[in-house]
């Protein structure tokens, strides 16, 4: 290999990819492993070595035929202690040097699936936000190639363009909510009636669903509390709502609520188009977008973190063609 080549190599452990990176602090941590039990290997090495010196030496004349054998009876057998002492000494380090590599790199690993989490999250934003600013870029483009606008075109890209900045205010906001809610910081918590809460925003569901032809009940006549922010946990059912409503036409919506020992099960479900068994593992990743979906792949996302920060779980089955049932469960309060 070139030299200069080996050189560029070598110093690319240091930088450039996220790899190279965690490659570098993994080495890095493996020689501290090492060099602290090579530095214990040493120095009980040379205690064991040095006591057995004094122990042979301090042994009596008479027991051999001549001094001459005595000091050559020391001479080997401190010679063949010292080898056998260096050669475990070596399996050892060598040995360690395996574990200590291993144990850094499940030492690092988190660090690691954190970091590349947040670059593709930081991708995936990236792409999401750069679609409506190409399309509002486009449409001004295009209306200031024209010398003489009309005003019904004028008014069709400024139309455009205010749909694109809702969206991108919108996807903005989702992710300040995600930030949030992965910190566990709320403004606020309080005794929270989920009865009362979901009766109210499924009266206001009913108006949109109108348009789909989507029947919405409530099957439960129980008062059930739970505690928590009040505008996050909102914002989980009028998500899950809003995704029932989204995939179900000329269908209906029921909303379950019931107490299970000491927690709040609410299931939502509906009789809509179900989602695809090859999309129902990642439908709470973030940015994840089923075919056929449309939005920012933020909702669900944002329900799950959520849902964990009042100490819940979510999970959901869902039948192709036939339906999906949402059931969420929350820590009942006294």
């Amino acid at each position: 290999m070139n030299r200069d080549l080996f050189w560029k190599r070598f110093a690319g452990l240091g930088t450039g990819s996220d790899h190279n990176v965690f490659l570098w602090a993994r080495l890095k941590l493996t020689a501290v492993y090492v060099l602290i039990l090579g530095l214990v290997l040493v120095g009980f090495s040379l205690t064991l070595y040095q006591s057995l010196n004094n122990s042979l030496n301090t042994t009596n004349d008479d027991d051999f035929v001549a001094a001459e054998t005595h000091q050559i009876f020391i001479h080997d057998t401190l010679e063949s202690v010292r080898n056998r002492i260096i050669l475990i000494d070596i399996i050892v380090l060598l040995l360690a040097a395996g574990a200590s590599y291993a144990l850094a790199g499940y030492t690092l690993q988190p660090i690691q699936r954190s970091l590349e989490a947040q670059r593709k999250f930081s991708e995936n934003a990236s792409h999401e936000l750069r679609t409506p600013l190409a399309v509002m870029k486009n449409d001004i483009e295009v209306l200031l190639r024209n010398p003489n606008p009309s005003k019904e075109s004028t008014h069709t890209t400024l139309q455009s363009n205010i749909e694109e900045i809702n969206r991108m205010s919108k996807m903005t906001k989702d992710l300040l909510m995600l930030a949030r809610s992965e910190k566990g910081v709320a403004e606020h918590t309080e005794k929270i009636n989920v009865s009362v809460v979901i009766k109210n925003i499924a009266e206001k569901m009913k108006l949109i669903s109108k348009h789909t032809n989507v029947r919405i009940s409530i099957a439960t006549k129980t008062e059930l509390y739970i505690q928590g922010d009040m505008i996050a946990f909102e914002r989980i059912i009028l998500n899950l709502m809003q995704n029932a409503i989204d995939h179900t036409e000329n269908g209906s919506i029921t909303i379950a609520l019931r107490q299970e020992k000491q927690s709040v099960v609410i299931t939502i479900s509906d009789t809509g188009s179900g989602i695809k068994a090859k999309d129902l593992p990642y439908i709470f990743d973030r940015f994840y977008k089923g075919q056929g979906t449309s939005g920012s792949g933020l909702g669900l996302s944002i329900v799950k973190e959520l849902v964990a920060y009042h100490g819940g779980s979510i999970s959901i089955v869902s039948d192709l063609g036939k339906g999906t049932e949402v059931l969420l469960r929350l820590p009942l309060s006294a």
